[in-house]
């Protein structure tokens, strides 16, 4: 059952172009894709994110039981901080991606992905059995807005009409508007600096427009998920659903930036901790340049063998150049400037490969 956009009315007075991915309804955009992109890289770009979803663990234990749940440090964070985490099962494979948000002593809010929502919910309500703390999920009594690009932290302060604070990426702040409190986070979504604005629903139309009114007079505008994807694919941030899934160990994903080495246990830290230090990942994730005509699930060879698979493409490339590409690429493979014939034809050159960790 596809879950509609709860703002499509607000979306269709602006002439978005709607789309379905993984059951829920997007704006796929409102014009040209590039003159969006420059939104995000040149002024500021807003976007809906009902594509993202929302889950709040609140209660005196909620920091110890979410620390024992997630990959990256918890009971560490300081109220207005945050992080990257992964949620793995006990055999290390990914449940999802998610950022972890300490609101309060007492409270903790979760962002993640919508289509991962209902089994990371499932799995975290399976694991809550004695602890003093509560599981609720916000999606439908609260709306997100993104806001990224170099005016970003103008667009959203003129929109509220406060002061807001510079807030680094997983920082947070409730903010006093005059239309009643929101919840601010520094984001880095798309891998470009930018804020996100969470507010009760009632309130989210009003929202919308003034954020859209706001990025308009800065130079940019409402941006949709064409723009975006290419943002993000640039910028070699991965996403659930193409470079992440169940079949996932976050670091063939490059996200040890969402791992603590130094925490206690949790759950599906023996495979996390030999993956890193027993050299147990067989693949790795690189941006490419790809021929035009290449998609996502083409198999990647070298010289006969598959050795790989693209997971995102962007073509046309709005910076120019070749297509560029997200995809996974066997371990002794992944170094830059390293060719591969595509399945569908032509060659590809790997880019940007990350460092080998092991």
């Amino acid at each position: 059952m596809t879950r509609t956009l709860r703002l499509r009315a607000e979306h269709e007075a602006l002439g978005a172009r709607l789309r379905v991915q993984d059951g829920i309804e997007q704006v796929e955009g409102y014009g040209p894709r590039d003159e969006e992109y420059r939104h995000l890289v040149e002024a500021v770009g807003v976007a809906d994110l009902s594509f993202r979803g929302l889950l709040r663990v609140v209660g005196p234990e909620a920091a110890s039981f979410l620390h024992g749940m997630v990959t990256n440090e918890v009971n560490a964070l300081r109220p207005g901080q945050g992080n990257l985490a992964t949620i793995v099962h006990a055999r290390g494979r990914m449940l999802g991606d998610c950022r972890v948000l300490r609101l309060g002593e007492e409270e903790i809010w979760v962002d993640l992905p919508d289509a991962a929502r209902e089994s990371i919910f499932a799995h975290l309500d399976q694991h809550l059995i004695s602890e003093d703390c509560e599981l609720q999920d916000l999606g439908e009594d609260w709306q997100g807005f993104g806001a990224w690009g170099p005016r970003a932290l103008e667009a959203v302060a003129a929109a509220l009409g406060v002061e807001v604070p510079p807030l680094a990426p997983y920082e947070n702040r409730r903010v006093d508007a005059p239309e009643g409190r929101v919840l601010v986070v520094g984001s880095l979504l798309l891998g470009i600096p930018g804020l996100e604005v969470w507010c009760e629903a009632g309130r989210a139309v009003s929202i919308w427009r003034a954020l859209v009114d706001a990025a308009r007079r800065l130079g940019g505008g409402p941006v949709g998920e064409a723009a975006l994807e290419a943002a993000r694919v640039l910028r070699g941030v991965p996403r659930w659903g193409h470079e992440l899934g169940e079949d996932t160990i976050p670091l063939e994903a490059n996200l040890r930036e969402a791992i603590s080495y130094t925490k206690g246990c949790y759950v599906g830290q023996e495979v996390i901790a030999k993956a890193t230090y027993r050299g147990a990942v067989r693949r790795r994730l690189v941006r490419l340049e790809v021929p035009a005509g290449a998609r996502p699930g083409d198999t990647l060879l070298d010289e006969g063998p598959v050795v790989g698979e693209l997971t995102s493409v962007v073509d046309p490339d709005p910076e120019g150049g070749e297509p560029k590409a997200l995809g996974y690429v066997k371990r002794d493979r992944a170094a830059s400037g390293k060719e591969l014939s595509v399945s569908s034809g032509g060659q590809a050159r790997i880019v940007w490969a990350p460092e080998d960790p092991a």
